[in-house]
């Protein structure tokens, strides 16, 4: 899938997914303080399998973007087809990461990622 129309579904996907898994209410406006440790203890409940591990990737990954864009300011940014976020870490100065790279490590160790988010954020 091109990374631009990774960028445009991402947060219908959100509203999507969050909504079939009872979370979310579909249709309303994300609330994605309010979701993020319940979608937190969702995924820890998860036995993945390897055939579905790439669209978890994909869900957590949209939602570390959607959450920092809200929550910290961050931007996207596109290196090619890769995507990044640009987080602001003090005036002119900005911390750069893969958001779908990150979500995979999560994922991988099995880590929180209400916790993840509470440590990027502060």
């Amino acid at each position: 899938m091109d990374a631009h129309q990774v960028i445009r579904e991402s947060r219908p996907m959100l509203d999507d997914v969050l909504g079939r898994i009872g979370l979310h209410q579909s249709g309303s406006p994300l609330d994605l303080v309010k979701l993020c440790d319940p979608f937190s203890r969702w995924l820890q409940q998860q036995v993945v399998a390897p055939q579905d591990f790439a669209f978890l990737v994909s869900l957590v990954g949209a939602f570390i973007s959607e959450y920092l864009i809200c929550q910290r300011g961050a931007e996207r940014a596109l290196v090619g087809q890769q995507i990044f976020l640009r987080l602001p870490v003090q005036s002119g100065v900005a911390s750069e990461f893969d958001p779908y790279a990150t979500a995979a490590g999560l994922l991988r160790g099995q880590k929180s990622s209400a916790s993840f988010l509470a440590t990027v954020s502060t």
